[in-house]
């Protein structure tokens, strides 16, 4: 059994948590978040979380026409440790639990709290409350409020008034006007201002030089950002929770993922500085059933072009095409399919020196032959579409990472009927590293025990394979103890020398 969740709101004098009944104030019954993605060829949309609050005082349900804009935020708990436990717990040799119980009897302090950078509970949602919902009398006596709530990454898709000018004569009465770093900054500063998150690059590098815009175009600053950052790293900018706040991150669709072999014989992958192993297929909801992706050929970024009309700039698209480097098989590319994305960098420069504002950017042959690689993993690899990670098989508190709103990161499943499965070029046509990129969380009680469950949206990620493993280099462990099959090893770029001390997270 699954700790609840723990909601707290802020209707203008601190967090109060909805669960704590000396509070009385309400109780969290359900909630369901749509989230992230449904798929790699599109940005995410600001999640939004629709819930219901069991009111049994009337307290909220007679400001319900004031709880718009009320912040919002749910949470979890990790396994928390001796220091987090509240002294009305008592002394550890009170307590009368098993030690993999205490998280269920941890309530998390205030989101904003000093303590919580260190706080052992997980933020799943943050954002506030929209206009609109219902009320109605509960069979039990007091109001049941359905009400939703947005993620402040909508501010992002609010602002969108002019930028930074210039009264140059060659502008011509353009906006958005400067380099890169200093439109991303700009946009920091006016989404602070407004109580958004900010957008972190990363390590993402911006290109030399951005287009501006006509005085008649005014995108929002959520589009600007996307714009801002293609690349051929393929970044999905999603919202990603720390206690009460958030920020604006980049997940890179086609960085490499390195495929590593424990010493007693599980694949695993290391994403953040923690080594998660492989999860068992039987822990998670899923049809047998594979999603065969439609094959893409080629990633071309829509960029611009620079041109000079009687000293005055003007900006048109120039297409960057990055292909598969005949890497697909023939039958694969014979139509091609194109990931298309739209870019402010500048990549020509005609206009005979008037423009004159920073240099054009390209991709590298090694960026060409990233994405080459990228799109062969693509295509060649099956995912489940959807799975379902349920709290009554996986512990929300031993693998959080698959619990909330925002990607999970990279990780793999194992022992499914699939993977048996081998591709056209020798590797796993299944196995291999995925992430979440979306889903819908959801939250209810039955039979008087709390479950939570994520159904995701998955995407495969390329695995490194820059080195070909030999049977001489895997652990000193007999073929009958390595729980893989044959096609597995051809992704194996590391053998683990030390042995793991983390829990078999593969299984329950």
């Amino acid at each position: 059994m699954m700790q609840q969740c723990f909601m707290f709101i802020d209707t203008g004098n601190g967090w109060t948590p909805v669960n704590d009944s000396t509070k009385d104030i309400a109780a969290l019954d359900s909630f369901t978040i749509d989230w992230g993605s449904d798929g790699i060829d599109e940005q995410p949309e600001p999640a939004v979380m629709s819930f219901t609050i069991r009111d049994r005082t009337g307290r909220l349900a007679g400001q319900a026409l004031t709880l718009a804009g009320m912040k919002v935020v749910v949470q979890f708990s990790n396994q928390p440790r001796w220091m987090d436990l509240t002294p009305a717990m008592g002394s550890w040799h009170d307590l009368r639990i098993p030690i993999d119980s205490l998280h269920k009897t941890y309530s998390p302090d205030s989101p904003d709290s000093p303590d919580s950078p260190d706080s052992p509970s997980e933020t799943m949602f943050a954002g506030t409350v929209s206009t609109g919902g219902s009320i109605e009398p509960a069979s039990d006596g007091g109001w049941l409020l359905k009400l939703s709530a947005t993620s402040r990454m909508a501010i992002w898709k609010r602002l969108q008034s002019q930028g930074p000018t210039d009264t140059a004569a060659k502008w011509n009465g353009a906006h958005w006007i400067g380099t890169p770093s200093a439109r991303l900054k700009e946009m920091n500063r006016r989404a602070s201002a407004q109580g958004a998150p900010e957008a972190q690059l990363d390590g993402l590098a911006l290109p030399s030089s951005v287009a501006p815009y006509t005085s008649s175009d005014h995108p929002s600053q959520l589009d600007l950002l996307h714009r801002l950052t293609v690349g051929p790293r393929l970044p999905q900018w999603h919202e990603v929770y720390d206690g009460a706040t958030s920020s604006l991150r980049p997940l890179f669709l086609a960085d490499p993922i390195a495929v590593h072999l424990s010493t007693d014989g599980r694949l695993n992958v290391l994403t953040d500085g923690e080594t998660r192993y492989a999860l068992s297929a039987s822990d998670i909801e899923a049809s047998t059933d594979l999603s065969i992706p439609e094959p893409l050929t080629q990633v071309v970024i829509n960029a611009k072009r620079v041109k000079s009309d009687n000293g005055k700039l003007s900006f048109d698209d120039v297409e960057i095409t990055m292909g598969d480097q005949h890497r697909l098989p023939s039958q694969l590319t014979a139509t091609q399919k194109s990931l298309t994305i739209d870019s402010d960098m500048l990549a020509i420069d005609d206009s005979g020196g008037v423009w004159n504002s920073g240099a054009t950017s390209n991709v590298s042959d090694t960026d060409r032959a990233n994405v080459a690689q990228w799109l062969e993993s693509h295509d060649l690899r099956m995912v489940q579409d959807p799975v379902t990670f349920n709290s009554t098989r996986i512990d929300p508190a031993r693998l959080p990472w698959l619990y909330k709103a925002s990607p999970s990161g990279p990780f793999i499943i194992v022992k499914a009927k699939a993977s048996a499965l081998t591709g056209s070029d020798g590797r796993p046509a299944f196995t291999g590293p995925i992430t979440t990129i979306g889903g819908t969380l959801s939250y209810r009680w039955r039979n008087g025990k709390p479950t939570l469950t994520q159904e995701a949206t998955l995407a495969a990620l390329r695995p490194l394979l820059t080195k070909q493993i030999t049977w001489t280099d895997l652990p000193t462990l007999s073929w009958q103890q390595l729980d893989l099959h044959i096609c597995d090893l051809s992704m194996i770029q590391i053998i683990d020398t030390s042995s793991p001390t983390a829990e078999k997270e593969g299984t329950q």
